[in-house]
């Protein structure tokens, strides 16, 4: 049995949580995908095949499939495997490592295990689109990214301590100007980089992700305007982007250490 549950979906990338019991060990037909998919294996461990490569396939073994490549998998017969898959539109996977690496498979590092992990924990938190964004170029990047870090630059290659800076300065302009509209690859985009390569120089050279530092712009927003005595809250939280009311008061709160109501009563004379 297959059970297949929606997580989240974004621009040009979608989860899902996956969880089989084999009633045999037979190889599964082999399933296409319609485009690219990642594999990471939660709890259990089986045999994969994926355009012609053989594999065990287990929790530090994550796997990647492209449009052309048949996959098919044999369970233990009784065992619960569990498995998160992320689909990519060919365009995101493009942007993110070039294409399909020359072997499917990869290994999860602690680190990319908790990205993982945050990626699931805030979809189900409703994170925003941005920030989801963002982690899945990290995970993805992270696994497959390396060979290809500067897909989709310009032939001048930020290699330079002074280029990185300039990068990260221009993501900073970009994301300051319009922080609820810009997305992710449309940012990169502009930048002529890949996903990837911008969301690890502008970490390394702010100490902050892309998403942090578009969520301290847009609350800084939402300073000005408590302070210019607006009261309409989820108003405010719609124009800057906040899923609804509550989300604009847990965020500001996070960042602040004050809700809104509040920050209005410290701020707007009487």
């Amino acid at each position: 049995m297959r059970t297949v549950t929606p997580v989240t979906a974004g621009d040009g990338f979608r989860v899902e949580r996956v969880v089989i019991r084999a009633p045999t060990e037979d190889w599964t037909d082999p399933d296409p995908p319609s485009g690219y998919r990642l594999t990471l294996v939660r709890g259990g461990v089986f045999r994969a095949r994926v355009g012609g490569h053989a594999f065990l396939a287990d929790p530090v073994t994550a796997y990647l499939g492209g449009p052309a490549d048949e996959q098919s998998i044999a369970h233990r017969v009784g065992a619960e495997d569990v498995c998160t898959a992320l689909s990519l539109s060919p365009s995101f996977m493009t942007e993110l490592t070039g294409g399909v690496p020359e072997r499917p498979t990869a290994a999860v590092t602690g680190r990319l295990a908790v990205t993982h992990r945050l990626l699931l924990a805030r979809a189900r938190r409703g994170a925003d689109p941005f920030a989801l964004a963002e982690l899945t170029a990290d995970l993805v990047g992270g696994l497959f990214g390396d060979r290809r870090a500067h897909v989709a630059e310009p032939s001048t290659r930020p290699a330079t301590g002074a280029a990185r800076r300039a990068l990260a300065d221009a993501a900073r302009e970009l994301l300051t100007l319009d922080p609820v509209a810009l997305g992710l690859r449309e940012t990169a985009r502009r930048l002529g980089c890949s996903p990837y390569h911008l969301s690890r120089v502008f970490h390394r050279q702010t100490g902050l992700t892309l998403s942090a530092y578009r969520t301290r712009v847009r609350v800084l927003r939402a300073l000005d305007a408590i302070e210019a005595g607006r009261a309409d809250l989820a108003g405010l939280a719609a124009d800057l982007g906040f899923a609804d009311h509550a989300h604009l008061t847990r965020t500001v709160r996070e960042e602040c250490g004050h809700t809104p109501r509040a920050l209005r009563r410290l701020l707007v004379a009487d």
